[in-house]
């Protein structure tokens, strides 16, 4: 059986796009490698930090979500420079009353 080639029509263009070095994938690997040795400290300084539920950031360790990739090269940048965290005194804590 032949397959017939369509050789009619205008030629078109299409995105020479290397697809083998996709950083995408290598951003979201070097993300869920980093989430992934995370513990409970950890977690909760980032949701704390990021204004997010300790859930949000237990998913993201176990690679159930992803975020926004500013805030994944955020959280990566913040592991490579060795997970810094501020000590906030309970007095030192900013409260507001309506």
């Amino acid at each position: 059986m032949t397959i017939g080639i369509n050789k009619r029509g205008r030629p078109y263009f299409v995105a020479d796009i290397p697809f083998e070095n996709d950083t995408k994938m290598q951003l979201l690997d070097e993300f869920y490698r980093v989430c992934s040795k995370f513990d409970y400290r950890d977690m909760v300084a980032l949701s704390r930090t990021l204004s997010v539920s300790d859930r949000t950031i237990r998913r993201w360790k176990y690679k159930e979500t992803f975020p926004r990739w500013d805030i994944a090269v955020d959280v990566i940048d913040w592991y490579k420079r060795g997970k810094p965290m501020n000590l906030v005194q309970q007095k030192d804590k900013i409260t507001t009353m309506f």
